[in-house]
């Protein structure tokens, strides 16, 4: 659920229980599985962390999983808050968590104004947080505030006239509910433009894994001619022909899809697919041939999902 609402994840969540009963099985599974049954939710990392963790609670730790704060927090992909909201709510241990919601609640009760994504303010949010917790029942306490800060100190319109914090609040008394948190700005998202080649040859396509090291390591894609500009039908054909994918003799352009924009926490992508029907097999390096219907058995970006969620049954035909 890192960066992810419980309603978009919690059918992936039963989708890879049922899939990976025990941890053996997901530390067995193949990489490219564990991708698949991820596929759509984003942020692929966290598979491939949650992949190598199962690994190591098998190795390390003989199939359970770790009961302390410092064994929690040397599992891939697990940090300081993770590592918190396991400690307290499974195995009831003072570790305070510190959320967007914590942030924001502590942030304007008390009249904090160090940015809460600077170094200096999140050792001290966790210092003030770890201060104020409930030794006794940690969990609850730790669900509580994150419940109190989604529920009523919400980030527009808080409930400040039905807040029992009103009183003692900082931001109230002084009108700055909206001016808090501070955060700092983030670095302007770059614009990408991706162009996809679908070529189609006797019903099959051809497809290559990705070796960057990127969040969409390791998923499949089709040929692909990144730029930083928009560049014309024209020039893409260009460049396609220079690179062998497509000829004028053998090579037939079918449709070129609308734009898809993809939105990324760095980048905005706007992403064309090209389709194309070719009398000749393609011959470009590093890829797979594979027939047009078992595309949907390779784990693939959720911006080529989109697309083939629009086009891959005509693409069939």
């Amino acid at each position: 659920l890192q960066q992810t609402r419980v309603e978009q994840g919690l059918s992936y969540y039963h989708k890879l229980t049922k899939a990976f009963p025990k941890v053996e099985d997901l530390a067995q599974a193949e990489e490219e599985v564990v991708l698949k049954n991820w596929q759509g939710l984003g942020y692929y990392s966290r598979a491939r962390n949650l992949h190598f963790a199962a690994k190591q609670i098998v190795n390390d730790y003989d199939n359970k999983f770790p009961s302390n704060y410092k064994d929690i927090i040397s599992l891939k992909g697990i940090g300081e808050y993770t590592a918190a909201a396991i400690a307290s709510f499974a195995f009831q241990l003072p570790h305070a968590v510190v959320d967007g919601n914590v942030f924001r609640l502590l942030s304007r009760l008390i009249g904090i104004e160090t940015p809460i994504n600077s170094t200096q303010g999140k050792k001290e949010f966790s210092e003030l947080a770890q201060s104020l917790i409930d030794t006794k029942n940690p969990d609850i306490y730790n669900q509580a505030i994150m419940e109190f800060g989604s529920q009523m100190c919400k980030p527009k319109n808080p409930n400040c006239n039905e807040c029992p914090l009103q009183s003692s609040c900082f931001a109230f008394s002084k009108n700055k509910i909206h001016e808090l948190p501070v955060k700092l700005k983030k670095t302007k998202q770059k614009v990408l433009y991706f162009d996809y080649f679908f070529i189609k040859y006797k019903n099959k396509t051809i497809i290559h894994k990705r070796s960057d090291n990127d969040i969409w390591k390791n998923l499949y894609q089709f040929p692909l001619i990144k730029n930083k500009e928009e560049l014309s039908e024209e020039k893409m054909l260009k460049i396609a022909t220079e690179m062998n994918w497509i000829d004028a003799k053998n090579s037939e352009i079918k449709s070129i899809s609308k734009k898809y924009k993809h939105i990324l926490s760095h980048r905005i992508i706007f992403a064309r697919f090209w389709e194309i029907k070719s009398t000749k097999k393609p011959v470009i390096d590093s890829t797979l041939t594979i027939d047009i219907k078992d595309t949907s058995k390779y784990p693939v970006s959720r911006l080529i999902e989109k697309y083939l969620d629009d086009n891959i049954i005509n693409s069939v035909k």
